[in-house]
């Protein structure tokens, strides 16, 4: 029961950082949220016996930590293949069921999101990858994590409004 309180706690901590990395207008502040968010949700999902979000989430770590020393520099190509490699292999290492996909595709999301420079594009593949990790949670048993997901896709939806919808209403 303690471990599962605790991985409950991480599951607060770590997608709270990422609701604040959600609302973040340059990319290097996001990046660095999101780097603390993960070690965080590693934690919760180690806690949780949840693998498959374990391993996804610290490959997205390694990735994120790498990506952050790219971060004005174009990203090498063979680095691209390589992670989505480990992200494939990570994925078929711990398959448990159908909804263990979910982080793969939710860390395919995180990729897509360290590889554009478009803030407006990041909010939108972060909204796909809180959706997918809202569920992935709640399979899980991360309840904790799922709630603050859950906010976060609506802080995602608030960020694409603040900054893209009503940027775009004003100019007209």
């Amino acid at each position: 029961m303690v471990i599962f309180i605790l991985a409950q706690i991480f599951g607060i901590l770590g997608p709270g950082a990422t609701i604040i990395a959600t609302q973040m207008k340059d990319k290097k502040k996001y990046l660095l949220a999101y780097i603390v968010a993960y070690v965080l949700l590693i934690a919760n999902y180690l806690l949780l016996n949840a693998y498959s979000g374990a391993l996804n989430t610290f490959i997205l770590l390694i990735l994120t930590l790498i990506f952050s020393i790219f971060e004005n520099k174009k990203f090498p190509t063979w680095l691209i293949i390589l992670f989505s490699l480990f992200l494939l292999i990570g994925s078929i290492i711990t398959y448990e069921n159908i909804y263990s996909i979910l982080p793969t595709m939710g860390s395919f999301m995180s990729f897509a999101i360290l590889l554009t420079k478009d803030m407006k594009k990041i909010r939108i593949y972060t909204f796909i990858l809180k959706l997918l990790f809202a569920i992935y949670d709640f399979l899980v048993m991360a309840y904790t994590a799922c709630v603050l997901d859950s906010i976060g896709f609506i802080s995602t939806i608030i960020a694409v409004y603040r900054y893209d919808i009503k940027t775009i209403s004003k100019q007209k």
